[in-house]
């Protein structure tokens, strides 16, 4: 019975347990709007990165897509990243049809097929009115 107490605490005062608390959130801001209304565009925890949603434009949604994972990219390069760390993806978009058109244009960006577990949700409106899509991303950096 005493073992089970002493390796509670061998595990509480492992370096592992201690360093990954002591772990500071790095928050990246991708633009000074952000601060106005009052989030933060990239935040890394540890060894994971949250992208805030990326609201993208185009003509039309195949413009909007590449305009939207090459901002994506961007993000990532910033980091020593690519997309097969990209974990999990949502989408909000104001045209689902457009955007399912639009797949081949989005499976460019995902090398060797690589694809993160996905959702995607069709809605009225986004925060900028003139996007037609925003796209926010978990990655494992490592």
């Amino acid at each position: 019975m005493r073992v089970l107490p002493l390796l509670m605490l061998g595990l509480l005062g492992s370096p592992f347990v201690a360093t990954a608390a002591e772990l500071p959130l790095e928050r990246h801001q991708l633009g000074s709007w952000e601060t106005d209304i009052g989030y933060t565009g990239v935040v890394r925890d540890g060894d994971t990165l949250h992208v805030s949603g990326v609201p993208c434009r185009g003509a039309d949604m195949q413009a909007a897509v590449r305009d939207c994972y090459g901002k994506l990219t961007r993000i990532l390069q910033q980091f020593d990243a690519d997309s097969s760390q990209v974990v999990k993806e949502t989408v909000f978009t104001t045209d689902m049809d457009g955007l399912i058109k639009a797949i081949p244009e989005r499976k460019t960006f995902f090398a060797d097929g690589k694809y993160p577990a996905a959702s995607w949700v069709q809605i009225s409106r986004l925060f900028d009115a003139e996007a037609k899509l925003e796209v926010e991303w978990t990655v494992r950096l490592k």
